[in-house]
């Protein structure tokens, strides 16, 4: 046992690197096969171990692999012998029948060989006329042999055949990948016996027979990621399995590679053949929408990749059974908005939240997680909190809060990341004010009194991107410096702790300075100075009435005058608009005719968009609104009439119009005008009680650009998003088609804003 826990972590020893940029964060938590093991690179070429040079045959991208094989190992005697081979990109279309091969000594190739690749040949499924691999040689070179009437040696149609009735016994890892492999067949790896890592990422595979793994006993790492089938239509394959309990011979098995892999929910049921050994299991980007309650009761997992995956974690307890034994858990981009299916798991150190939709950190699961050292919450929807959060969490080091919504830092968020080793913050718009500065000066305090600071992790968590990641953060990361500070610039910071910036550069570091409106550095920001925390301003106010009087008389005289002579243009445009809007009224009362139920609509639709935008809206959506759906459109640059004022035009137009379509853009939020048409329409929509309204996004808004109007009609009226494949392009059309119809064939009411 003690061996394979040391082949297993030999996986996943870090690999710290030097100085530099700070490595990207990971999308899914397992490695590639080259990421975990040392003895070939990613073309397939051999990488022996210290002192094994004289035991390799790298016969890698060799078109006549077979003969050269023969002709390498009649050099091989006494002390030498073949412990690596590698027949990488030979285009093989089968594994070839070369273990009986002999060197000089007698010994078969298959009872010399510990480590072999395969990686990059393309194997075909049956068999094929002319490629049968039935001539080899015997070890001298000097006579041709016949396997073909070989008892041992049958031609098999499975592309496996050079494996059928070979025994390996000293072979401990194999390399199957991107071999266009799409079946493994019954007892396919019986005679590995001792066979510790088996790598079958990159394949085509949609069939595990029931005993495909039958024999791998002191398996401890199977990689089956990235393994992608499609029939001949081009829609994917499910995997299947003539038995869910496909893994139930692995009885040594400590790590399973599931990740990229497409699986539904009827794949789910092979999970439960995982027995306790196992310790390390990545689900990471297969296309799960659901865990099924209880599905790990039978296992003992330590890590657990979740990743990339919508919605697996939003029933009520999908990781029921691992409270007490799973140390880390990576859930990117699962659209998780709540942390409470955390609650009670009180060994968990590492949690890895990162590009999910939460807005508040539950306290009561926090206050469970007492053993959690690394907490990720970058690209959430978290705000400023105003009372103790992850203070309540002893144990940890590392938080990371990145592209948040955190816009102000308030002296108890200060007090609350005190204990904290290393915080990163980047990311959030944030607004001036000294407790930012505070939080700085800390950081460069703390820089100074303190040395580098290492996560612990167990040994259970000597995986890659667990333990070097985050160390890499730590040790490439540049320091907070105050080089022209001294000592005395420290003494008024009210508060004392450990905290260092993780993610820190002045760049990234700014907040708005709200009377100004400008950004600048928060290493620019005033000072609360040590004065301004004890001052008791109600002692203040009583001990100074008469100053507090006049400074209060004097803005009120001063001030209207002065808010006159700022706003002078924009009062003089709200009498304008007040003057168009009575006019307007007027206007509107002729075309209208009395009824609730007889408005009459000039226009189906009214379009607001940005000039940026007008092509896309010509050549696109103007000929398939008016040619196919006979919708008639009302443009701003064609139906606006001359003479009247563009509010007036905005306003007239859109009262006169059935429905009102917003063509939403980044260069749209740009627009003065296309802001207020926008504004308009919410405000269309609140008087009138209509629900006439179609929003089309020809690209990505993220939630950070988005004004609170546009954000508000997001959240409660469906949209329609321009596709960026042509082949969806119809679907999009026909969408639009169906909504613009619905709403022209609405029964009509009386919905003018005048």
């Amino acid at each position: 046992m003690i061996f394979k826990v040391f082949i297993f972590f030999s996986y996943f020893l870090p690999c710290l690197c030097g100085h530099g940029h700070p490595p990207k964060p990971p999308k899914c938590l397992s490695g590639y096969m080259t990421d975990v093991q040392n003895w070939v690179d990613e073309n397939g070429r051999l990488i022996p171990k210290p002192g094994d040079s004289d035991n390799v045959i790298d016969l890698s991208t060799t078109t006549n692999p077979v003969q050269v094989l023969n002709e390498k190992m009649n050099l091989f005697r006494r002390r030498r012998t073949v412990r690596y081979l590698s027949l990488a990109k030979c285009q093989l279309t089968r594994v070839p029948p070369i273990f009986q091969l002999r060197d000089n000594e007698m010994r078969p190739l298959a009872m010399m060989l510990e480590y072999m690749t395969l990686f990059g040949n393309n194997f075909l499924g049956m068999s094929t006329a002319g490629e049968h691999y039935t001539l080899s040689f015997n070890a001298t070179g000097t006579t041709v042999m016949n396997l073909s009437n070989s008892p041992q040696r049958q031609v098999v149609s499975v592309w496996s055949s050079g494996f059928t009735a070979v025994n390996f016994p000293n072979l401990k890892e194999l390399d199957l990948r991107s071999c266009s492999i799409q079946t493994l067949e019954k007892n396919l790896f019986r005679g590995m016996p001792n066979l510790t890592a088996l790598y079958i990422g990159e394949n085509e595979i949609h069939f595990i027979s029931s005993s495909a793994f039958y024999g791998l006993r002191n398996l401890v790492h199977l990689d089956f990621s990235r393994n992608e089938a499609f029939d001949e239509n081009g829609n994917p394959k499910n995997l299947a399995t003539d038995d869910y309990l496909v893994f139930n011979y692995l009885e040594s098995l400590v790590s399973l590679d599931l990740s990229h892999t497409k699986l539904t929910l009827r794949n789910l049921g092979m999970l439960k053949s995982l027995g306790k050994s196992v310790r390390s299991l990545s689900l990471c980007d297969t296309g799960l929408t659901v865990l099924q309650d209880g599905i790990f009761n039978s296992t003992s997992l330590h890590v657990l990749d979740l990743s990339r995956n919508s919605g697996i974690l939003n029933n009520q307890r999908p990781l029921r059974g691992l409270e007490d034994t799973l140390l880390a858990l990576y859930a990117r981009e699962v659209n998780l908005q709540r942390i409470d299916q955390f609650q009670n798991f009180s060994n968990l150190l590492v949690l890895q939240l990162a590009g999910n939709e939460i807005n508040t950190v539950d306290l009561e699961t926090i206050r469970t997680l007492k053993a959690l050292k690394v907490l990720n919450l970058n690209k959430n929807r978290l705000n400023s909190w105003f009372e103790p959060t992850f203070s309540l969490l002893p144990n940890l080091h590392l938080l990371s809060l990145q592209d948040n919504n955190i816009n102000v830092i308030t002296e108890q968020m200060i007090a609350d990341l005190i204990n904290v080793n290393y915080l990163a913050l980047s990311g959030n718009f944030m607004v001036c004010n000294c407790h930012a500065k505070d939080l700085y000066k800390m950081a460069a305090k703390n820089e100074k009194n303190n040395t580098e600071d290492f996560i612990d992790l167990p040994e259970e968590l000597l995986h890659r991107n667990i333990y070097s990641y985050y160390n890499d953060l730590i040790q490439n990361r540049s320091k907070v410096g105050l080089e022209d500070c001294e000592e005395l610039c420290f003494d008024d910071i009210g508060h004392s702790g450990s905290f260092r910036l993780l993610d820190y550069y002045p760049e990234a570091y700014v907040c708005l300075q709200v009377p100004e409106s400008k950004t600048i550095f928060i290493s620019d920001v005033y000072s609360c100075g040590r004065l301004a925390r004890e001052i008791n301003y109600e002692q203040e106010l009583n001990g100074s009435r008469k100053k507090l009087l006049a400074l209060l008389i004097i803005p009120c005289v001063l001030l209207p005058v002065a808010l006159i002579f700022v706003f002078r243009r924009r009062i003089k445009y709200f009498f304008i608009t007040m003057r168009n809007s009575a006019m307007l009224s007027l206007i509107n009362k002729k075309d209208a005719v009395d009824g609730k139920n007889n408005t009459i609509f000039n226009y189906d639709v009214f379009v607001s968009y940005c000039n940026e935008d007008r092509g896309w809206v010509l050549d696109h959506l103007l000929p398939h609104m008016e040619a196919e759906c006979s919708i008639s459109a009302c443009l701003h640059e064609r139906d606006f009439l001359v003479g009247l004022s563009i509010l007036e035009n905005i306003v007239s137009c859109m009262d006169r119009s059935r429905s009102i379509m917003l063509i939403l853009s980044q260069r749209f939020l740009l627009s003065q005008w296309c802001q207020f048409e926008m504004h308009l329409a919410q405000h269309r929509l609140l008087e009138t009680r209509r629900e006439d309204l179609t929003l089309i996004l020809l690209e990505d808004i993220p939630r950070r650009l988005r004004p609170n109007t546009l954000h508000y009609l997001m959240m409660t009226k469906t949209y329609i998003v321009w596709p960026k494949d042509e082949s969806e392009r119809p679907v999009f059309w026909k969408r639009l088609k169906k909504t613009l119809i619905a709403q022209k064939n609405k029964p009509t009411e009386n919905a003018s804003l005048a």
